[in-house]
C-alpha cells in the first residue's frame, strides 16, 4: 500500500468511526486519536512500522499470542480467455489472443529469532521478498515481403506505389550512351547509360543467385492483403515468452540508539523473450536475452545527536546478459540481408555476452543548525563492462535498387531484384578477436543548505561537483580516428590511433570536472497557498554502452563498397565475404581506411542541461488542492547517434555535381576525411540541442467520503535538431534541422481516482451487520485514464536520388495547398497533395517534422475493483479485478507518410490501414498476515 492510500485510510477510518459510535456509549478517544490508531494498525499489518515487531507479546481477546512476523502472499493472473482479441489481430482475420501471465510473490518481515540462542526483538529485523513472472504474450507485426512470383524472378505483375508496372533492368546489358549530353541532367531523354529490360520483366532462372535461392527457402509466404497492391502482405502474431524470478533479503540491526546497520542482498534471473517474425534461422526479429542481476549493499546510519546524521553506504551490483539469436543447422548465425522496403533476413548481435559491474561508495552528513539544514555528501563510482559482441558475425549485405534500375532514373529497379542476382552494393563482416573489459570512474561531492529565511519562506541551494573519467580498457585495447594525425595513405588528416601508444591517453578523453548548481525557493503565501521556484544546471558523461565500439584496431570490420551502386556490385552473394588482408591487432594508422571507422570525440565535451520551473498551489474548499505551474528546460551537446550526426558528411553544396556523385571515387574526395566511408559515433557525438516549454494544471481531491482523485493536464512544446525516425538532412547547418521533437505529445490529460464504496454497516448502503457484512463491506473502485494528442508527422520522399549525399531527405511543400483535411479519418488523415517529392539532387524545403500535422492521438482507460476481507485484526485477504483498457478502445495506427513523385504518387499516402489495442483482464489475490 502506497503513502497516498495509507493517508486515505487515515481519513476514511476517522470518518467511519465517527459515524458508528452509538449514542448511549461512554465517550471514547477523539476522532483524530481513533484515526491515528487505525492508521498505525494498517501500517503495522503491512510490515511498514518498526513497532510491527515490538518485543511485547501482546494478546487478543481470545488469549492467543499475537504474531511477531508479518507478510503477504499474492498472485496476479491474466489469461486470454478473459480478454478481448486485439483489434489488429481481428482486422487480419484472427480470432484468438495469446496471453498467459502469472505474477506471484511473497513477503515476510519480523525479528530474527534463533530459539534458545538469540532473540532480535527491537534490535535485529529481517525482510524477505520473493517475486516472479511467467508470461507468454502475443506480439503482432504487419510487414511487406516479396510475392511468390518475385522470388522466382517474375516481376511482370509487380507495380509501383502508384499502381503502374515496375521495370526491372538487366545489369549485364549496361552500355555507355554515346548521345549523352553532360551539360544536361540525366533523364529518360538524356540517359548516361543504356540498359535493356529483362524479357517480359522476368529474370531468367539461370541468372538467379544460388545462395539467394537457398536463403529464400526460409522466407515465409505472404498471408495478408492489407495493401495497397502487394504491400503489407505479411501479418504475424507470435508469442513472446518472458520469465523472471527475484528475491530481496534485508537485515537491520541497531547498536543501542545511535547506530543502525542494514545489509541487503538482491538477486534475480530471467529471460526477456522475443516474438519471432520467422520461426527459423533467418528470423529478422529481436534477439532473446537471458539476464541475471545481483546486488549487495551495506548501510551504516550514525545519529550522534537529534540534529545530525551520517550515512555511509557500500554497494556492489552486477548484471549479465546473454543474447540468443536463431542459428543455422551448422550452429552459425544467419547472415543479415537488407533489401528495403521488404522485410530483411537475419539479426544483428545474434550471439553476444556482456556483464556490467558497479561499485559504489557513498557517505553523507547532514546537520540542523538554527535555521539551516546543512548537508555534504560524496561518492565514488567504479563501473565495469565486460563484453563480447560481434554485430555481424556471418556478415551484413545491403542490396539497393540501383543494380536493376535504369541508371539515374528513380522508380526503376528493386532492391530485392538485386538480391536475386546476388549483387550487394555494401557489405561488412564483424571480426571480434577478443572480449573488451571497459572501465569508467566517476566521483561526486555535493553541498546543500535548506535555509529558513523567515517564517514561511525557505531557500534551498546546492552545488554538486561532478568528476567523470573517460572509458578505458583493462588491456588498452581501444582505438579511434584522430582528426589531428596525418594518414600515411594520402597525407590527409585523420588516422587510427591506439590507446596508450605514441602519446595517446588510455581513454582518449580528459577527466572532466563540472560544477552543477541548483536552487529552489518556497514561499507560503498564506495559510492556503504555496509558491515555488526552482533552477538547476547539470552535466552528463558518455556512458559505457554494451558494444565493442571503439576497438577497431583489435576487432575489425572488413568492408566492401561498390564503386558505383547503379553499375556494379561490391560483392556477389554466392562468393561470400572473405578478407585475409588484416591480422589483429592492426595498429597501422591507415588500417581502418576505406571502412566505416569508429570515432571517439576527443575533447570530452559533455551534454549540458538547464531547467527552471514555477508553480503555485492553492488549497480550495471541499478538500481540493489546485496546482498550476510552468517549466522550461533546454540542453546542448546532447549525445547523438549515426542518424543525427556524421562528422564525415559531404556538404549539401556538392549536390550540384549531380550524377557524378554515384561514383565512389569522385564522391570520396568531397568528404572531409576521404579515406573513410563514414564515421561510426555510436550515440556518443555531443552535438544535439533541444528546448522544451510546458504548462500544467493539477487538481487533487483529497480523500473525503471515501473518494480521492487527481486530474492532470499538460501542454508542452519541444523542439530539437536531431530527433526523428529517419535522421537529419543537413549535418552542417543544424539550424535548418530545428523543428518539433518527433516524440512530443503537446497535449496530455490524465485522471486517477480511488473510491471506497459506501457498502456495509454505517456506510449508507447495504448496511447489514450480520454475516452479510463480510460480503458487502471492504469494496473499493480505482482507475486511471490517459489521453494524449498525436506526435508530429515526419514526412519522407519515396525516393532519394542524391548520390548518397543526403541520408534523410525532407519533402517539399506545395504552395497554396492546405495539408489539413476537413473530415479527418483513416481514409484521409492529411492531404498528400500539399507535399511533393524533391527533384533529383535537391533537398526538401519542409521541416524534418511538420509544424502542425499530428499522428492520431491515444487514449487508455484502466479500472480496478478490489475487495478486502478482514479475517482477524492481523490477517486479511484482498481480491482485485483489473480491466486494462476496460472499454476495449482501439487506437488508430499511424498513416502512411511517404510522398512519391508526380510521375508515380504513393496512392496510400495519408491513409491509415488499421488500429491497435484490446481489453486485458487481470485477477489478483493477496493474503496479508
Amino acid at each position: 500500500m502506497g503513502i497516498v492510500q495509507l493517508c486515505a485510510w487515515l481519513v476514511v477510518a476517522g470518518t467511519l468511526l465517527a459515524q458508528t459510535r452509538p449514542a448511549n456509549v461512554a465517550p471514547k478517544p477523539t476522532e483524530l486519536e481513533r484515526a491515528v490508531a487505525i492508521f498505525k494498525e494498517e501500517s503495522r499489518n503491512r510490515g511498514l512500522r518498526e513497532d510491527s515487531n515490538a518485543a511485547e507479546i501482546r494478546t487478543n481477546g481470545a488469549g492467543k499470542k499475537k504474531n511477531r512476523w508479518h507478510g503477504r502472499l499474492f498472485e496476479n493472473f491474466r489469461n486470454d480467455f478473459l480478454d478481448a482479441v486485439p483489434h489488429d489481430v481481428v482486422q487480419r482475420g484472427g480470432r484468438q489472443n495469446i496471453l498467459r501471465r502469472n505474477q506471484f510473490g511473497m513477503n515476510l518481515t519480523g525479528p530474527i529469532v534463533i530459539p534458545k540462542l538469540y532473540d532480535g526483538d527491537r534490535v535485529t529485523f529481517f525482510t524477505v521478498t520473493i517475486e516472479g513472472v511467467r508470461e507468454k504474450v502475443g506480439r503482432s507485426a504487419l510487414r511487406t515481403i516479396p510475392t511468390l512470383a518475385e522470388r522466382t524472378g517474375d516481376w511482370s505483375g509487380t507495380v509501383d506505389a502508384a499502381g503502374a508496372s515496375l521495370a526491372i533492368y538487366d545489369p549485364q546489358s549496361t552500355a555507355a550512351n554515346p548521345q549523352f549530353d553532360r551539360a544536361q541532367p540525366v533523364s529518360t531523354q538524356n540517359l548516361e547509360y543504356l540498359r535493356t529490360l529483362f524479357p517480359g520483366n522476368r529474370i531468367p532462372t539461370a541468372r538467379l543467385d544460388a545462395t539467394a535461392q537457398q536463403a529464400l527457402r526460409l522466407y515465409p509466404n505472404p498471408n495478408s492483403d492489407a495493401g495497397p497492391f502487394f504491400r503489407n502482405n505479411y501479418f504475424v502474431f507470435t508469442p513472446e515468452e518472458n520469465r523472471s524470478t527475484g528475491s530481496i533479503i534485508r537485515v537491520d540491526h541497531s547498536f543501542k540508539d545511535k547506530n543502525r546497520v542494514t545489509l541487503s542482498v538482491n538477486n534475480s534471473k530471467g529471460t526477456d523473450g522475443a516474438a519471432p517474425l520467422f520461426a527459423n534461422a533467418a528470423n529478422p526479429g529481436t534477439v532473446t536475452v537471458d539476464r541475471s542481476n545481483r546486488r549487495v549493499g551495506i548501510e551504516h546510519v550514525l545519529t550522534p545527536s537529534a540534529r545530525s546524521t551520517n550515512t555511509l553506504t557500500l554497494a556492489a551490483a552486477s548484471t549479465e546478459f546473454a543474447y540468443r539469436g536463431f542459428r543455422n543447422s551448422d550452429g552459425q548465425p544467419f547472415p543479415f540481408y537488407r533489401f528495403q522496403p521488404y522485410l530483411s533476413m537475419g539479426q544483428s548481435y545474434p550471439a553476444s555476452k556482456s556483464a556490467r559491474n558497479l561499485f559504489v561508495v557513498t557517505d553523507g552528513f547532514s546537520q540542523r543548525r538554527g535555521k539551516h539544514r546543512l548537508a555534504v555528501s560524496g561518492n565514488l563510482v567504479q563501473e565495469q563492462v565486460h563484453i563480447f559482441a560481434p554485430q555481424y558475425p556471418s556478415g551484413f549485405l545491403q542490396f539497393s535498387a540501383g543494380l536493376t534500375s535504369l541508371p539515374g532514373i528513380v522508380n526503376t529497379g528493386h532492391a530485392f531484384a538485386s538480391f536475386l542476382l546476388g549483387g550487394a552494393d555494401y557489405a561488412e563482416k564483424s571480426l571480434v578477436i577478443s572480449p573488451s573489459y571497459f572501465r569508467k570512474t566517476r566521483t561526486q561531492i555535493a553541498f546543500s543548505d535548506q535555509w529558513e529565511l523567515r517564517k514561511g519562506l525557505q531557500l534551498a541551494i546546492a552545488l554538486t561537483v561532478d568528476g567523470t573519467g573517460p572509458r578505458t580498457e583493462k588491456y588498452n585495447r581501444q582505438s579511434t580516428i584522430s582528426p589531428y594525425v596525418l594518414n600515411p595513405a594520402n597525407g590527409r588528416r585523420g588516422a587510427l590511433i591506439a590507446a596508450a601508444i605514441n602519446g595517446a591517453g588510455r581513454g582518449f578523453q580528459p577527466f572532466v570536472f563540472k560544477a552543477q548548481p541548483s536552487a529552489s525557493l518556497t514561499w507560503n503565501v498564506d495559510a492556503h497557498s504555496v509558491a515555488r521556484a526552482t533552477y538547476a544546471r547539470a552535466y552528463t558523461g558518455v556512458p559505457i554502452y554494451t558494444s565493442q565500439w571503439g576497438t577497431q584496431a583489435f576487432n575489425g570490420a572488413p568492408t566492401w563498397i561498390s564503386t558505383n551502386p547503379q553499375l556494379q556490385s561490391a560483392v556477389t552473394l554466392s562468393r561470400g565475404l572473405t578478407d585475409a588482408s588484416r591480422v589483429f591487432p592492426d595498429l597501422r594508422p591507415d588500417s581502418a581506411n576505406n571502412t566505416v571507422a569508429d570515432m571517439v570525440e576527443l575533447t570530452g565535451r559533455q551534454p549540458t542541461y538547464q531547467s527552471a520551473a514555477l508553480s503555485y498551489e492553492r488549497q480550495m474548499p471541499a478538500q481540493v488542492l489546485v496546482t498550476a505551474g510552468a517549466a522550461h528546460s533546454q540542453g546542448r551537446n546532447l549525445l547523438l547517434s549515426n542518424l543525427g550526426s556524421n562528422p564525415n558528411a559531404i556538404p549539401l553544396a556538392a549536390l550540384s555535381y549531380r550524377d557524378q556523385l554515384n561514383t565512389e571515387s569522385f564522391k570520396r574526395e568531397l568528404r572531409p576525411y576521404p579515406q573513410y566511408q563514414r564515421f561510426d559515433v555510436f550515440s556518443s557525438w555531443p552535438e544535439g540541442r533541444y528546448k522544451r516549454d510546458a504548462a500544467y494544471l493539477r487538481l487533487e481531491k483529497r480523500s473525503s467520503s471515501g473518494l480521492s482523485m487527481s486530474v492532470y493536464y499538460e501542454f508542452s512544446k519541444q523542439m530539437d535538431d536531431y530527433s526523428g525516425p529517419y535522421g537529419v538532412q543537413d549535418y552542417y547547418n543544424r539550424d535548418n534541422e530545428w523543428s518539433l521533437t518527433s516524440s512530443n505529445n503537446p497535449h496530455r490529460l490524465s485522471l486517477t481516482y480511488v473510491y471506497e464504496l459506501p457498502f456495509g454497516p454505517n456506510r449508507g448502503l447495504l448496511t447489514a451487520s450480520d454475516w452479510r457484512r463480510y460480503i458487502f463491506e471492504g469494496w473499493s473502485l480505482s482507475g486511471s485514464t490517459t489521453m494524449t494528442s498525436g506526435e508530429p508527422i515526419a514526412l519522407r520522399p519515396q525516393f532519394n536520388n542524391t548520390g548518397g549525399v543526403v541520408d534523410a531527405l525532407h519533402v517539399n511543400s506545395v504552395a497554396g495547398v492546405d495539408p489539413n483535411v476537413a473530415n479527418q479519418g483513416p481514409e484521409r488523415w492529411f492531404n498528400p497533395e500539399a507535399f511533393a517529392q524533391p527533384a533529383d539532387f535537391t533537398v526538401g524545403d519542409l521541416s524534418r517534422t511538420h509544424p502542425t500535422l499530428r499522428m492520431p492521438g491515444n487514449q487508455n482507460h484502466d479500472l480496478s475493483l478490489s475487495k478486502r476481507f478482514a479475517i482477524t485484526v492481523e490477517r486479511s485477504l484482498e481480491l482485485s479485478m483489473v480491466g486494462l483498457n476496460f472499454v476495449n478502445h482501439a487506437n488508430w495506427t499511424d498513416p502512411d507518410t511517404f510522398i512519391g513523385p508526380a510521375s508515380a504518387p504513393n496512392v496510400n499516402a495519408g491513409r491509415i490501414i488499421g488500429s491497435r489495442g484490446g481489453r486485458v483482464i487481470q485477477l489478483g489475490l493477496r493474503y496479508s498476515f
